[in-house]
């Protein structure tokens, strides 16, 4: 492995700058994007946990309020019918009871006593039968009989519907019922006894010594061929239990909701009772029939269901949502007022999960849609904005060498779009022209000796004969000659390097100097090398050394590089806003960096500080361009009026206040202050306390024009002596349009 990583680094040392800075910006996107769809995960499986709960819970509790308002109605009705019926109960007197009961009812061949049928009108009007013995009804049951009749009468038909049904049950096994279409006295046999009803059952004092209004389980009619729960009022008078008043209720469109119901992310929608009997369930409709409306949760003997059921029966909290023990589901439940239900959702874990599988994968497959396209621009750039000029000015210094030994004129590089790669060509080139100027006094110096040599030697040839002494002294002065020649050389040599480096570290900044030293650096060394192996005797040492060095003096300049090419972005967007004025969204706090970086020199000096505390998210539709040049203006007036005489000054600029529709900026200095008399007229054109000094009075004029006229906003300006200056701008997130100004 670690071999395999190895040859994967040299080949990747092997790229060239560009390809390298591809390869690099690739995988520095391609984490970027992977970091961004882990963030992504966590992030909405977070706020799934947080949100989902609520949500889920939200609309259960609305479908429990849909559910339960029959059922309350249901409730309050047969509490308020039942007081109804006790306070009539009393008022007909005996003779009158007994002719109403004499119309109205009559004993039928089998039995059992039912209304006349002339009286049977099953839509306006309750149905009867009574089951009393072959004496009849006694006084008591006579007038329940009239009065319950006269009663359903004249409210059964407001209550039916809603409801499917309204009657009074006799413990005397007899029943007085209002329902739509249906004769309940015709349908009844001698051998019909509803004495062993839930409805009857439920109101037997022993069973319900507090006389409360109860409700029935659910159970399948049979005559109405509906499923039905029963909500009942007992009927006590004169100290004994006569009976009871209720209304039958019919859960068919309830079972229907819940089976047809999309709950959200496909929850399964359930109504359980308190009692552990599963009332609606859209999987287990059949099964529900089959146990008559009465399908035990134990029955089923479901791992879920019973869990969900064991959350239900928890101790009572204001948290109505849970996962189950083994945290595979979320459940949320509602109660159901009335027959003492609970409205229940349950969602799988595994849909939440594949759910943000998906918003991942989406995330990614758009990620990497996103990297190709950033990759092939980003591609297309470097190669013409980068490689392509870097690959001219290699080919210039390769041929540069062999130019000026040759004696001819170095070729200028090829013009370049970017300022930082125009001054490069620039240095080079009066890099190349100084080199070629010095070559060309140094031949001639060269030419110039060689001639007085030839001459000397011409000399001695003709007095050697007269004097062999000179011939010695002819050697010295040649000896001589060669070493002031090579010191002249030299120095030559060394002082046109020394203008050389001041000149191009007068013409460049530091990045590009380091940039140009590491790449000269690294071409020697190769120089070197290439000329060791065409003399064929390099040792793989010397071979590893100079690779090194030119490995780490492109590392260096590629460094030197990135920098220039930072600092040139910071200022570009500068130098265009300031060029043009063009209404575009930006970050106050970018701009106010911006700004102070520009003035670093300026400030630097004297130390003065430039505190910035804005948010970074803060930003603002506007110009960018004169919002920058108020903060400039404001900042040189502060150094130049407030700090004068002073080594050390401070200016903060701070977000005082901001909303949807305008910001409040404050600019404030430690300087000297404002005498009050000036107050009124620093923002009056030509008003300048430094007249002859360089003061135009120009400056906090701008500055309030601009504010005023192009931002869209408002200027405050307070002060006092000894304390400094503060100046407040208020404005507008969104800079009216120029039409507007």
């Amino acid at each position: 492995m670690t071999g395999f990583m190895a040859s994967l680094f040299n080949a990747f040392r092997q790229q060239s700058i560009a390809r390298q800075l591809l390869i690099q910006l690739s995988l520095l996107v391609a984490l970027m994007m992977v970091a961004l769809a882990g963030m992504a995960y966590l992030l909405v499986g977070s706020l799934a946990d947080a949100s989902l709960p609520a949500l889920m819970l939200h609309s259960v509790a609305l479908q429990a309020a849909q559910q339960e308002a029959k059922f309350l109605q249901a409730q309050a009705s047969v509490k308020r019918l039942g007081q109804e019926w006790l306070r009539r109960i009393e008022l007909p007197s005996e003779a009158e009871v007994e002719r109403r009961f004499a119309e109205l009812f009559e004993r039928q061949a089998d039995g059992l006593w039912r209304l006349k049928p002339a009286w049977i009108d099953t839509q306006r009007a309750p149905t009867f039968y009574l089951q009393h013995g072959e004496r009849g009804p006694d006084a008591s049951v006579r007038r329940r009989a009239v009065v319950s009749h006269a009663l359903l009468s004249e409210q059964g038909p407001a209550l039916v519907p809603p409801f499917f049904s309204v009657y009074t049950d006799f413990v005397e096994k007899g029943l007085m019922v209002f329902s739509l279409g249906i004769d309940w006295g015709k349908s009844a046999t001698p051998a019909s006894d509803n004495f062993g009803y839930p409805t009857m059952t439920g109101s037997d004092p022993l069973r319900n010594p507090r006389r409360e209004v109860f409700w029935t389980p659910v159970y399948f009619d049979a005559e109405a061929k509906a499923w039905m729960v029963s909500v009942i009022q007992p009927l006590d008078w004169r100290g004994a239990w006569v009976g009871t008043i209720g209304h039958d209720i019919t859960i068919a469109s309830l079972l229907q909701q819940i089976a047809e119901t999309k709950a959200a992310l496909d929850a399964t929608p359930m109504i359980i009772s308190r009692d552990g009997h599963l009332i609606a369930h859209p999987e287990l409709r059949q099964r529900i029939a089959q146990a008559e409306g009465q399908l035990a949760l134990k029955a089923l003997n479901d791992p879920l269901l019973n869990s969900v059921h064991a959350l239900l029966l928890a101790p009572a909290t204001e948290q109505r949502s849970a996962r189950t023990a083994d945290g595979r589901h979320l459940v949320v439940w509602a109660p159901i007022a009335g027959p003492d239900w609970w409205s229940v959702q349950v969602l799988p874990q595994a849909t939440v999960d594949k759910l943000l599988h998906q918003l991942v994968g989406g995330i990614l497959t758009l990620g990497l849609a996103c990297l190709a396209l950033t990759l092939f621009l980003l591609r297309s750039a470097i190669r013409q904005r980068l490689q392509r000029p870097l690959n001219a000015i290699t080919a210039s210094t390769e041929a540069l060498a062999a130019r000026v030994i040759r004696g001819e004129e170095p070729q200028a590089l090829p013009p370049q779009a970017s300022r930082d790669l125009r001054r490069l060509n620039f240095a080079f080139d009066s890099m190349a022209t100084e080199l070629a100027g010095h070559r060309r006094q140094e031949q001639a110096a060269v030419a110039a000796l060689e001639g007085e040599v030839a001459e000397r030697r011409h000399a001695e040839e003709e007095v050697r004969l007269l004097n062999l002494s000179l011939e010695a002294r002819v050697r010295e002065r040649g000896e001589a000659l060669q070493r002031t020649q090579d010191e002249l050389i030299q120095s030559e040599t060394l002082a046109s390097l020394g203008s050389l480096v001041a000149g191009v570290s007068h013409e460049l900044n530091t990045p590009i100097g380091n940039a140009l030293i590491a790449a000269d650096t690294a071409f020697s060394a190769v120089t070197d090398l290439q000329k060791q192996l065409a003399a064929g005797a390099v040792r793989r040492s010397e071979m590893q050394n100079a690779l090194q060095m030119a490995d780490r003096s492109l590392e260096l300049c590629l460094g030197n590089l990135r920098r220039t090419a930072g600092l040139v972005q910071d200022f570009k967007q500068v130098a265009v806003d300031r060029a043009s004025l063009q209404r575009r969204r930006f970050s106050a706090r970018q701009v106010c960096e911006e700004v102070v970086h520009l003035l670093h020199f300026a400030l630097k000096p004297q130390q003065h500080q430039v505190h910035i505390e804005l948010p970074d998210e803060l930003s603002l539709e506007s110009y960018p361009g004169t919002f920058g040049q108020v903060l400039t203006n404001l900042i040189q007036n502060a150094v130049l009026h407030g700090f004068e005489g002073r080594s050390r000054g401070l200016i903060e600029i701070k977000l005082l206040s901001s909303d949807e529709q305008e910001l409040v900026i404050s600019v404030q200095d430690d300087g000297r202050g404002i005498p009050p008399e000036h107050l009124d007229q620093v923002f009056k054109p030509f008003f300048t306390t430094r007249l002859g000094k360089g003061g135009s009075g120009l400056g906090l004029h701008l500055v309030y024009s601009m504010v005023r006229n192009v931002l869209g906003g408002q200027i405050e300006l307070r002060s006092v002596v000894g304390e400094g200056t503060c100046i407040t701008l208020t404005l507008p997130r969104q800079a009216p349009a120029e039409k507007e100004k």
